[in-house]
């Protein structure tokens, strides 16, 4: 601050920096840029927010919608779970599709039945490892059925039809799960 000789003159130039937005003190143009750097700051961190959860939202709603189209009639509704970004719109940022893994009575259905549900499991790009573990428990479940199908009948003859080793091969081979006893099972983004 300027010192003055006289008390009107220290009084002036007291003022001085504040009408002249010079000195110590911020002015008001200065304060209107700082908030425009730092909205513009906020701005920014928002549409990277925004774009990222957009970003997400199309993976997972394109990951359910895989399951549920190679799931057919097994596959349930799609369900997901929200966020709500800095723009309040909901993003979906998680989300499952049901599935029946439950064997049929017959051993070459629940095979047939078995390859769908592997066939959903792992038809995303990029399946969970909820989605490899229930291919497993289809391909444990399949194993069974194979297994009876080639029990002897009870006249000695041998009821055998080959499992298709491509199907059972698949992305987790060697996973060892208990066989699925029925029922639904929800296949994860």
């Amino acid at each position: 601050m300027i010192q003055g000789v006289g008390s009107a003159s220290a009084s002036t130039a007291a003022r001085a920096p504040t009408a002249r937005g010079g000195g110590g003190e911020v002015s008001d143009d200065q304060r209107k840029t700082q908030r425009a750097a730092q909205q513009t700051k906020q701005s920014l961190d928002q549409q990277r927010q925004i774009a990222a959860l957009q970003s997400r939202d199309r993976e997972v709603r394109a990951h359910e919608a895989a399951h549920k189209a190679v799931g057919g009639s097994l596959a349930g509704s799609m369900s997901f779970s929200y966020e709500t970004g800095p723009d309040g719109r909901q993003y979906a940022v998680g989300g499952e599709v049901s599935i029946d893994t439950g064997a049929e009575r017959d051993p070459q259905a629940t095979i047939a039945k078995m390859r769908q549900v592997i066939s959903a499991a792992l038809a995303p790009a990029q399946p969970s490892s909820q989605d490899q573990a229930v291919a497993a428990a289809a391909r444990a479940t399949m194993a069974e059925a194979q297994r009876q199908l080639n029990q002897p009948d009870q006249d000695g003859t041998e009821r055998t039809r080959p499992v298709d080793n491509d199907q059972q091969s698949g992305r987790v081979a060697g996973y060892q799960t208990a066989p699925a006893p029925g029922g639904l099972i929800s296949l994860i983004a």
